[in-house]
């Protein structure tokens, strides 16, 4: 098997080549190259993005001749300029190159074997076999890994004419696909890791520049470990203070004091929230004894500026106060609460939803839904006092 331009040479960005095939598809073009800088994908690894004679490609995929095939809004012809998307290709080998390091480090280290490896839009992370990774195995872990990018270790494409030879270089490898014999590829990072591979890396470890881990989550078959690399960690870390001098702006207080001053805010935000509480209890309690102390028959009012918590706060203190007098109450948005005895307050309810097609529902003398939130307060009153039982028969 014949490997990939980008495979043999890491920083092929662009060639002049000719279209061997163009077809329309239901989706656009698929065009294959006599020679492509474009790496279809696979492993784990997204494909590369890019443009040929200026047009953005879609998709690439590996076609079944094993020739990269790529997708564009319209045809080309005759000799072409294909250019890869180097931002992208960096950021995606460094990620790669990242993967391959902790992989190789977690193995020798702390004998903690990889399962799977997915490069996210955002972060990437490896699948590892342990249930529990230790935060002190971790933080050794991660010294080791960026000791290692420290050091500028060789990134190097190798390849084993057969499964024999790639026996004998003592290569860590996953699972080869079913049929491959030779010659099969291999990516070094110097005196760490010798392993299988047909992604893009860098040239050395230094380019990867940096490998921090965001945090861990507990899987089926492990544990999986997120991390950001390389151009990834420096804009993180450029979000992170850009965040820092914002809320240095809005404490009012130097960025070694956010976390006291954030502190402060919460206590007094409860507080507030606990006085709020009470004042509306005192409230609700207030419109209750009001709307059902004096007089008999239904109690009806509208209460358009409040939600239901509010008027499910002044039903409960209206039947403290009258337990025997139903009640029904209109809040924001037509939010409807009918209570009071049964079947009174059920019948009540009905009548309300037969009159005006509202939703809802409820049970053992407790009913609430949502009716027309346009409906002006007047129209309210008088739809809920014609609608009582005992006024409508």
């Amino acid at each position: 098997m014949a490997f990939l331009p980008c495979q043999v040479d890491p920083d092929l960005r662009s060639l002049a080549t000719s279209v061997v095939d163009c077809r329309e598809g239901p989706d656009g073009w698929w065009v294959v190259l006599d020679r492509s800088p474009f790496h279809p994908g696979g492993g784990g690894q997204p494909p590369d993005r890019g443009w040929i004679d200026g047009q953005p490609v879609r998709e690439v995929r590996l076609g079944e001749d094993g020739m990269p095939v790529h997708r564009l809004d319209h045809p080309v012809a005759g000799t072409v300029r294909a250019e890869v998307d180097w931002e992208w290709r960096t950021d995606v080998s460094q990620q790669h190159s990242a993967q391959h390091l902790i992989t190789a480090t977690a193995l020798s280290l702390l004998g903690w074997n990889t399962v799977a490896f997915h490069l996210g839009p955002d972060r990437s992370d490896v699948e590892l076999e342990p249930r529990d990774l230790p935060p002190e195995d971790l933080r050794r872990l991660w010294q080791e890994v960026n000791a290692r990018i420290r050091e500028a270790r060789p990134v190097r494409i190798l390849q084993a004419a057969s499964r024999e030879e790639m026996t004998a270089l003592q290569v860590r490898s996953r699972r080869l696909p079913r049929g491959l014999e030779g010659p099969i590829r291999l990516v070094e990072i110097e005196g760490v890791d010798r392993n299988t591979c047909g992604g893009t890396h860098v040239r050395n470890t230094a380019e990867i520049q940096g490998i921090h881990f965001l945090g861990t989550e507990r899987i089926a078959r492990g544990t999986r470990l997120f991390f950001l690399a390389g151009g990834r960690l420096f804009r993180e870390i450029d979000r992170a203070l850009d965040r820092d001098r914002r809320l240095t702006a809005l404490l009012t207080c130097g960025r070694e004091e956010h976390e006291e001053a954030i502190k402060r805010l919460r206590e007094q935000q409860d507080a507030l929230e606990r006085d709020f509480r009470e004042t509306r209890r005192r409230l609700a309690a207030a419109v209750a004894q009001e709307l059902v102390a004096s007089g008999e028959g239904p109690a009806c009012r509208c209460i358009l500026g409040d939600g239901m918590e509010f008027l499910r706060e002044v039903v409960e203190a209206a039947r403290r106060v009258r337990e025997d007098r139903p009640v029904a109450l209109v809040g924001a948005g037509g939010t409807l609460l009918v209570a009071g005895p049964d079947p009174v307050a059920r019948r009540w309810f009905q009548e309300i939803q037969r009159q005006t097609g509202l939703r809802g529902g409820g049970r053992q003398g407790f009913y609430q839904g949502r009716g027309d939130p346009d409906r002006s307060p007047a129209e309210w009153q008088r739809l809920l006092e014609a609608s009582f039982p005992e006024s409508s028969s």
